[in-house]
């Protein structure tokens, strides 16, 4: 890890804590906080440290305002923080502990690349990022740190790791450890579900290693769901019911607003997406890097109750795979990522006629319209527009950006 990456990683854990504990301040910072996912993830974890079965609590209608929509992994991560420190706030240091790996992986991840410090800067710094996932704290960042490793690995070239563990010393395939990691994203988030059908054709030589992986994967992600069976099943019946009304910023919701709605349309988007960007991936069109980030793409934006959160996350999938060290793409992208924060920000408030001012959401109307969702798309359309300018003018793109390619 090299100075700068040392000291952006100082950076980024200072402020996420400033954030965090922000003592005289803290009238000013929690007027743009939404802490209303925190304490989704706070309430099932302690009523799990007195026992009880927050999701059983749940599904009879005992929780209240509180909901346990979480799978079981997730929800056991949370447990043990709130062991050690009962507060909401442990939740809210867990993410950032966690924003603080990611940097360093980023510096690992791009150690060759021209965008290695315009990332790093834009995830300790970046509007996109303060926003979504620390002034709206979120576990996506451990959806990240998941999904960073994955593209790690994926670019050693190294076909076994050693790992040292006490007086041990043991061996594990860079193969099996990629199955392995994409599980726990699956176990966590579902993510991984996306891609990994081109991922287990990625990494196995015959169909053999085929099935022998997908079985890995599967018993990984089997073994994750075990804690709180059967009422966890609670969480996929509350999920599947919300797929029946579009919301928040979901490209669904303006289709709604035509009538054109249909959520078994979606359900068929979605495969006939996947189906091609999986041929593409194929037929060599395509490398593994690109694959995840469209599958990634596809997977959230046909989701009815897509939000401004996972629309970030998909944003993120892309700066992965694009050069965009140019001085003209590195202020489009924190140009547009401080408008789309503005705009999630300012539409669900109107703080500011206390002041005076005129109530923002007429500028970028509410939370949810048809306006506020157009305008929130400003930057994912312009980074999409970077991967097809440079895929069809064949300059790098996936693997040849993180391999330090112009």
């Amino acid at each position: 890890m090299n100075k700068a990456t040392k000291l952006l990683v100082l950076a980024g854990l200072v402020l996420r804590l400033f954030l965090i504990f922000p003592g005289p301040l803290e009238s000013k910072v929690e007027f743009f906080y939404n802490r209303v996912d925190l304490r989704n993830y706070y309430w099932p974890a302690q009523a799990a440290l007195r026992g009880e079965n927050p999701y059983a609590l749940w599904a009879s209608g005992q929780s209240g305002e509180f909901r346990a929509d979480m799978a079981p992994l997730e929800l056991a991560l949370y447990v043990a923080t709130v062991a050690v420190w009962n507060d909401p706030r442990a939740l809210q240091v867990l993410f950032a502990l966690f924003d603080a790996f990611n940097i360093v992986l980023l510096g690992a991840l791009f150690r060759a690349s021209p965008i290695k410090l315009p990332f790093q800067i834009f995830y300790v710094l970046g509007p996109l990022t303060l926003y979504n996932l620390v002034l709206v704290p979120q576990d996506k960042t451990i959806l990240l740190t998941l999904t960073f490793l994955i593209f790690y690995l994926l670019t050693r070239d190294a076909p076994r790791n050693t790992f040292h563990v006490s007086r041990f010393t043991f061996q594990i395939s860079r193969s099996t450890l990629l199955i392995i990691i994409a599980a726990l994203l699956a176990s966590f988030k579902w993510l991984s579900a996306f891609y990994i059908a081109p991922l287990l054709l990625f990494v196995s030589r015959d169909w053999r290693a085929f099935v022998k992986r997908g079985a890995l994967f599967g018993a990984v992600v089997a073994l994750a769901h075990l804690p709180w069976l059967p009422d966890w099943l609670y969480v996929y019946q509350f999920r599947a019911g919300r797929t029946a009304t579009p919301m928040h910023t979901a490209p669904a919701v303006l289709l709604d607003a035509f009538g054109w709605f249909d959520k078994n349309l979606l359900l068929v988007l979605l495969v006939v997406s996947l189906g091609a960007i999986y041929a593409l991936f194929w037929f060599k069109r395509i490398d593994i890097f690109e694959t995840i980030a469209l599958s990634v793409m596809v997977g959230i934006l046909w989701t009815p109750d897509m939000d401004p959160v996972h629309l970030s996350i998909v944003v993120l999938h892309f700066l992965l795979i694009v050069n965009w060290s140019s001085r003209g793409r590195l202020i489009a992208v924190w140009g547009l990522s401080a408008w789309v924060a503005a705009v999630y920000a300012l539409s669900t408030r109107t703080g500011f006629t206390r002041y005076g001012l005129p109530d923002a959401r007429e500028i970028v109307g509410a939370y949810g319209s048809a306006q506020m969702i157009v305008l929130s798309y400003g930057l994912f359309a312009v980074v999409l527009g970077f991967y097809l300018f440079d895929k069809l003018r064949g300059r790098a793109v996936g693997r040849a950006i993180l391999s330090g390619e112009r």
